[in-house]
């Protein structure tokens, strides 16, 4: 019945066959079903790995079952919702979609819902959006055993599953969530392209024999695929460049005969800055210039994401961007010039370089070596990113499209990464799975955690709405349209950058709310932040900054 589903599925979304390897991947699954609580997938980038969750998702519903797809970027789910809608269409009652401004499957409770990590984390702890500030507030314990049943009578997918192994926050959950998930007799299926060795021990201590894993190691599993990533043809060259990076980038565009650009900068800052101080130059080169990075309003991403669609089309063009280019976004390029990370991360960027037919081209790695002794590169681990460095100029010929073989990229993930890098906080999954045994205020006690974990479950910063709306801005707008067109997402320690620049607050009732009564602002903790947002129900922070379709939000 799975291979039925598949097929159907690989009809509906490519008009052909399924992938030998996931055709395996899928029967393995099925053999294994009812002796396993857990099935991690690896497969390389481009492969079609989301063909799974959707045959699984197609089996529960046949089944009578629920199932939940959970990624870690909203941008990923967006786009894997588009092809999920070929398979249900307009079946509404069957197929939804749930993260913190999108009211649609609340409690996750269509029969398929696809969410974030974040919302799955909060509905598997009793504390679901639709409760959450009430009770924050103390004015209700909310309907935390449909939250919880509507989780764990679900079989779970997790997609992109590696980056829940960026911090040891996120891996603490991720440890929680699959002892819980075995405790319940509950299936999940983990997927990844970049699964380092060390990573899939530790995944292995949790689950023991529960544990399948299904890999893709072999030039035999599809000789077709390998054969066709094999013959591309393309140069690594890495370089340091500090303060003249800008200029460095602009040259080795200008001196490319390739003209499907895509730059991928660390920080949103940094992609802003370039882009807005070299745009007259890039525009020389391709007319279809864009920018794309976490500081556009939901509307603005969606265009841009459709936009990116319409570039692939195109025989040039130049996107610049940030680690949301590494999932959720189908592009191709072959001119990549992407600065240093971790390899896990970098991996997911070459999965954007010759994705499809394309024959030959080259990437530009750019480091600067003035930050690589400190412990963190910027966003990143430090130490990572140098090892990483450090493979990299030492193996330059590494297949960066396969994992296996004498070049296949799995020898710098396992070169980079060890047992340390992996590391669970024993208190936090503790403290996540005590939750479940206070049954009469169990509710409370994921708030307090989610206050004590800085307002996430699963991410070291929590995530403020910020709006650039000026007061007087406000009165002719719905509260759903300001949410989807006039909020962008900042890290908190962004957030602390602007502080100087925060006007007021807009409450849920579009009701003003002077910066006099924001008194955290003096002393900025997570938590004070956190139960001023809950206590007045805050929308969005508004803040004097500039804001345009094209560059996003600018802090000045």
């Amino acid at each position: 019945m799975l291979l039925d589903s598949l097929r159907e599925v690989s009809e509906k979304w490519f008009n052909g066959s399924p992938r030998p390897f996931i055709e395996y991947a899928i029967e393995r699954v099925g053999e294994k079903w009812d002796e396993k609580n857990f099935f991690i997938i690896e497969a390389p980038t481009g492969y079609g790995k989301s063909t799974i969750s959707a045959t699984l998702a197609l089996k529960s519903v046949r089944d009578d079952f629920k199932c939940i797809i959970a990624f870690p970027l909203r941008t990923l789910l967006e786009d894997q919702f588009r092809k999920f809608e070929k398979i249900f269409g307009g079946r509404s009652k069957i197929l939804g979609k749930r993260y913190m401004h999108n009211p649609d499957s609340p409690y996750l409770i269509k029969p398929v819902t696809l969410t974030t990590v974040d919302t799955l984390a909060l509905n598997l702890l009793g504390i679901p959006p639709e409760t959450l500030e009430k009770v924050a507030e103390e004015r209700s314990l909310g309907h935390y055993f449909f939250s919880w049943a509507s989780v764990l009578l679900s079989d779970l997918v997790l997609d992109e599953v590696h980056l829940l192994a960026d911090s040891t926050k996120s891996l603490s959950f991720l440890a929680a969530l699959m002892k819980i998930a075995q405790s319940f007799d509950q299936r999940a299926v983990f997927m990844s392209a970049t699964m380092p060795e060390a990573l899939k021990k530790r995944l292995q201590e949790l689950g023991g024999d529960r544990v399948e894993f299904i890999t893709f190691f072999s030039e035999k599993q599809d000789p077709e695929f390998c054969e066709e990533r094999m013959s591309k043809k393309y140069e690594i060259r890495v370089e340091s460049s500090d303060k003249d990076k800008y200029e460095k980038i602009v040259g080795w565009i200008r001196n490319s005969e390739f003209r499907r650009t895509l730059v991928v900068f660390n920080t949103a800052s940094e992609a802003i800055e370039f882009y807005r101080m070299q745009l007259n130059k890039l525009k020389e080169f391709s007319e279809n210039t864009m920018l794309i990075h976490s500081r556009f309003t939901e509307k603005d991403r969606e265009d841009k994401i459709e936009e990116i669609r319409k570039l692939q089309k195109e025989k040039d063009f130049i996107i610049v961007s940030t680690q949301v280019i590494e999932a959720g976004v189908d592009i191709s390029s072959d001119l990549m010039i992407t600065e240093i990370s971790p390899a896990n991360s970098l991996i997911q960027r070459f999965g954007r370089f010759l994705r499809f037919g394309e024959k030959e081209g080259r990437i530009y790695i750019w480091f600067e070596e003035g930050l690589l002794n400190s412990g963190d590169y910027k966003v990143y681990d430090g130490e990572l990113t140098k090892k990483t460095l450090g493979w990299l100029k030492s193996n330059p010929e590494v297949n960066v499209h396969l994992p296996h073989g004498e070049r296949g990229f799995y020898g710098l993930v396992n070169s980079v990464y060890s047992s340390e890098d992996f590391e669970f906080n024993l208190n936090a999954i503790e403290s996540f799975e005590r939750i479940f045994l206070d049954l009469e205020t169990a509710p409370k006690k994921a708030i307090d955690l989610l206050f004590r974990m800085g307002g996430s479950f699963v991410r070291e910063g929590i995530q403020i709405p910020v709006s650039f709306l000026k007061k007087e801005e406000i009165s002719d707008i719905s509260p759903s349209e300001f949410l989807r067109s006039c909020v962008v997402p900042m890290a908190f320690e962004s957030f602390l950058r602007m502080i100087k620049s925060i006007r007021g607050a807009l409450g849920r009732d579009m009701r003003y709310i002077e910066r006099e009564k924001l008194h955290f602002l003096s002393n900025p903790r997570p938590e004070k932040l956190l139960e001023f947002m809950f206590k007045y129900n805050v929308m969005a922070f508004l803040a004097d900054a500039g804001y345009s379709s094209e560059f996003g939000l600018v802090m000045e």
